[in-house]
C-alpha cells in the first residue's frame, strides 16, 4: 500500500510538470526548462558582438499594411511590425534601422547579407537559407475573389485558375506543393494584385489576411469583392536571420522571449486595432482545454484510487462485463436483420460503404454497389439533384430528413453529415427506415382516440337526454289514464308521443351499441342486428343522397367473434359504398353461414373502381378521394381485420356500374 502512495505522488509530481510546462507553452510559447533555466539578459560576449556588428538592419516589404508600409504623406516606414522591431530594438538595448524594399528584393537582400532580420513564414526551402527566430505573431493566408463568383470555394479550387501572388511570397511555395497547374501573375505588392483582380485579369488574389483585409477596406472594394471563409493556412511568423549569424539569433530570441512576457505585440495590435483582432493568435481556447486535461486527470487518478481500493469487485465488474458482452453480441447478432439501410456517400454523392440491408434490397453484391453515383439509385437515394437533400447536408453541414414512397411502402431519410477535424462535411450518411407501420399506428390510433371520445360523448348524452324521455313516458302513462282517449286528437296526440319516445331511445341505443368500447374478448353477435345497426347511423346519409338499402341477412345468424372486427370492417365496406354513390343508387348486404363460414358481401352501384387503381386499394394511405375527405386508411384496415380472422377478401368491379367485396371468414365454435 505504501509503494502505491508512493507511486501515486510521483505521479502527481509529474503530472503537475507537465501541466506547468504546457501552460508557460501557451502563454509563452516556451518550455519550463527555458522558462526557469534560460537567462532573459545578454550575456558580456553578445554584448560585444552588438557593438562590433553595430547597428543591426531590418529589411522588409514597403506597401502591406498594416503590416508594414511607407505612409504617403509622411513618408515615413511604419505598421505593426516596424512597432514590434523597434520595441525590439529598445529591448535589447541596440539600434535596429528599418529599411523598406520590394519583398522579392527583401528576400534577396537578406540571403546576401545586406539586412540582418526580416519577419516571414519559415518553409523548408527557406531554412537552407536562413536561422529562424522564436514565433512574433500569428497570420492566415487567404484567397480573395469577386463577390459573385461561384467556382472557387478554397484553395483546391485554384486549378487551372489564373491567381495574382506577390513574386518570392510564401503563399507562392504553400500553392505548388498542394495544387497543379496554377498561372500566376506576378506583381511586386498587393495593391497591384487587387487591381488586376477588379480589371479581370485574374481569378484571385492570395495572400496575407492583415494586408487584404486593409486594402479592401481603403479602397472601398468591400461590396466588389469577399475573402473566402476557409484559409489556405494558419501559420506563425517569425524573424529570419542569415545561417552565419547564430550570436544574432541568440540575441534577437532573447528580446522575443522578453517582449512575450510583457504581450507587446497585444499592446501593438490595440494600438492599431482599438481591440484584439485576430492578427494575434488567441490562446484561450488551449487554457480552456489544460483546465480540462486537469480535471480529466483528477478524475483518473480518481479513478485509479477507486480501482486499488476495490479490486474484487474489479474482478465482479469484470465477469459481468464479459456476460454483458456476450449478451451484446447475441443483440447484434439480433438485429443484423433488423437493421435500417446505410449508406455512406463522398463529397461527389459516391457510395464508399454500405450495410447488408441495402444490398438485399438492391440484390446486388456490395462491391457491384460501391463506387455508384446516389442519382443510379433515384427510387431510394436522389431524383433531383438540385433540391437533394445529401446535396444541402454538404452545403450547410446540418442534418436533414424527408419521407418518400417507394411501392406500398413509406420510408424516412435522414441523412446526417460526418465532419473532418477541419469541421467540414467530406462525408455524409444516409439512413433509411420503413416507417409504414409506424404512421399506420399514428393514424388508427387517432381514429381510436376519436372513437373513445365519441363513446364518451355518447354516454352523456343518452343519460341527458335518458332522463327527461322517462319524463314524458311517465307523464304520457298519466295523461292516458287522466284523459278520455275516446277523443280522436287526444288519443292521436298521446300516440305521436309514445312512438317518438320510443324512437329517441332506440337511436341513444343504436349510437351506445356503436360507440362501445371493448377489448379482443369474443362473444356471440347476431349479425342482423349488427349491420342494422350501422345502417341506422348511416341512414340520414342514405336519405340524403338517395340511396336504397337491400340487407339479405337472416335474423338467427349468430357468431362467435370478436364484435369490434365485424364492426370495423362493416363499417368501412358501407361508409365506401355510400360515398360512390353520390347520385343515388342501391347498397347491397348479404351475410351467410355455412357451417364454420362467415359470408359477407358488399355491393354498391356506384362510380366503380378503376382497373389499373384495384392492386393498390388495399394499400396503406392509397386513396382516389379529394383531399381531406379521405386516409387511404379504411380498406387497409378491412384487409387487417380479414386477416386477423385467417379470412379471405376479393373485389370485383366495373366504372359506372358498380363494386362488389366478398367476404369469408373462418369461424370458432361457442367457447
Amino acid at each position: 500500500m505504501k509503494k502505491r502512495i508512493v507511486y501515486i505522488i510521483m505521479i502527481l509530481i509529474l503530472l503537475t510538470l507537465v501541466f506547468i510546462n504546457s501552460f508557460l507553452n501557451i502563454a509563452y510559447n516556451m518550455n519550463l526548462l527555458e522558462f526557469f533555466g534560460k537567462s532573459d539578459t545578454l550575456t558580456e560576449e553578445e554584448r560585444e558582438w552588438l557593438d562590433m556588428h553595430g547597428d543591426i538592419i531590418y529589411g522588409s516589404d514597403n506597401n502591406a499594411p498594416p503590416l508594414r508600409y511607407v505612409d504617403e504623406e509622411t513618408k515615413q516606414y511604419q505598421g505593426i511590425t516596424i512597432d514590434y522591431i523597434r520595441a525590439l530594438s529598445i529591448e535589447l538595448g541596440h539600434e535596429i534601422k528599418v529599411k523598406p524594399l520590394v519583398w522579392e528584393q527583401a528576400l534577396e537582400s537578406l540571403a546576401k547579407g545586406e539586412t540582418d532580420i526580416s519577419d516571414m513564414y519559415p518553409s523548408e526551402e527557406r531554412a537552407k537559407h536562413y536561422l529562424f527566430s522564436k514565433p512574433i505573431y500569428n497570420q492566415k493566408g487567404v484567397i480573395l475573389v469577386p463577390k459573385d463568383q461561384h467556382e472557387i470555394y478554397d484553395y483546391k479550387d485554384l486549378k487551372d485558375a489564373a491567381i495574382a501572388a506577390q513574386k518570392g511570397d510564401y503563399v507562392i511555395e504553400f500553392l505548388n506543393s498542394k495544387v497543379d497547374n496554377i498561372h500566376y501573375a506576378y506583381v511586386p505588392d498587393y495593391y497591384e494584385g487587387i487591381m488586376l483582380l477588379k480589371e479581370g485579369k485574374v481569378s484571385a488574389v492570395v495572400g496575407d489576411e492583415p494586408v487584404i483585409s486593409f486594402l479592401i477596406d481603403k479602397l472601398n472594394l468591400k461590396n466588389e469583392f469577399k475573402i473566402l471563409e476557409n484559409p489556405i493556412y494558419e501559420k506563425e511568423c517569425i524573424l529570419a536571420i542569415p545561417k552565419s549569424e547564430k550570436m544574432l539569433l541568440n540575441i534577437i530570441n532573447k528580446g522575443i522571449y522578453n517582449l512575450n512576457k510583457k504581450n507587446t505585440m497585444l499592446k501593438i495590435q490595440q494600438k492599431w486595432f482599438g481591440i484584439s483582432a485576430p492578427f494575434i493568435k488567441q490562446r484561450e481556447y488551449e487554457k480552456i482545454g489544460l483546465v480540462i486535461e486537469i480535471f480529466i486527470t483528477i478524475i483518473l487518478l480518481g479513478f485509479y484510487l477507486f480501482y486499488s481500493w476495490n479490486h474484487q469487485l474489479k474482478k465482479e465488474v469484470e465477469r459481468r462485463t464479459e456476460e454483458l458482452f456476450i449478451s451484446r453480441n447475441d443483440l447484434e447478432t439480433t438485429f443484423d436483420g433488423l437493421t435500417h439501410l446505410m449508406i455512406v456517400v463522398n463529397e461527389d454523392c459516391d457510395i464508399i460503404d454500405i450495410n447488408k440491408s441495402f444490398c438485399e434490397l438492391m440484390q446486388s453484391d456490395k462491391k457491384e454497389i460501391i463506387g455508384k453515383n446516389c442519382i443510379e439509385f433515384p427510387e431510394f437515394l436522389c431524383t433531383d439533384c438540385d433540391t437533394c437533400i445529401i446535396k444541402k447536408t454538404f452545403i450547410e453541414g446540418k442534418s436533414f430528413q424527408n419521407e418518400f414512397w417507394h411501392g406500398s411502402k413509406i420510408y424516412e431519410t435522414t441523412v446526417f453529415p460526418l465532419k473532418d477535424k477541419l469541421e467540414n462535411t467530406h462525408r455524409a450518411l444516409i439512413m433509411i427506415k420503413d416507417v409504414t407501420n409506424i404512421r399506420i399506428s399514428e393514424q388508427q390510433l387517432l381514429h381510436s382516440n376519436k372513437m373513445a371520445a365519441i363513446g364518451q360523448l355518447a354516454a352523456g348524452v343518452a343519460h341527458e337526454i335518458r332522463n327527461p324521455l322517462g319524463l314524458i313516458r311517465n307523464y304520457c302513462y298519466l295523461l292516458k289514464k287522466n284523459i278520455s282517449m275516446e277523443e280522436h286528437t287526444s288519443k292521436k296526440a298521446v300516440n305521436v308521443i309514445e312512438t317518438s319516445v320510443e324512437k329517441a331511445s332506440n337511436v341513444i341505443e343504436n349510437l351506445l351499441n356503436f360507440s362501445r368500447i371493448s377489448g379482443n374478448e369474443k362473444e356471440n353477435v347476431s349479425i342482423r342486428g349488427l349491420v342494422d345497426s350501422i345502417i341506422k347511423l348511416e341512414y340520414k346519409v342514405m336519405a340524403k343522397k338517395n340511396i336504397r338499402e337491400e340487407i339479405i341477412c337472416d335474423e338467427d345468424i349468430v357468431c362467435y367473434v370478436n364484435q369490434e372486427s365485424i364492426k370495423h370492417i362493416l363499417i368501412n365496406l358501407i361508409s365506401n359504398a355510400i360515398d360512390a354513390m353520390s347520385d343515388g343508387g342501391v347498397l347491397t348486404i348479404r351475410c351467410e353461414k355455412k357451417q364454420d363460414i362467415l359470408s359477407i358481401s358488399c355491393s354498391d352501384t356506384g362510380i366503380g373502381i378503376k382497373t389499373e387503381d384495384l392492386e393498390n386499394i388495399f394499400n396503406p394511405f392509397f386513396t382516389t378521394k379529394p383531399i381531406g375527405q379521405g386516409t387511404g386508411l379504411g380498406l387497409y384496415i378491412i384487409y387487417n381485420e380479414v386477416q386477423k380472422f385467417a379470412g379471405d377478401i376479393k373485389v370485383s368491379s366495373k366504372q359506372g356500374e358498380g363494386t362488389t367485396f366478398y367476404i369469408t371468414l373462418p369461424l370458432r365454435e361457442e367457447a
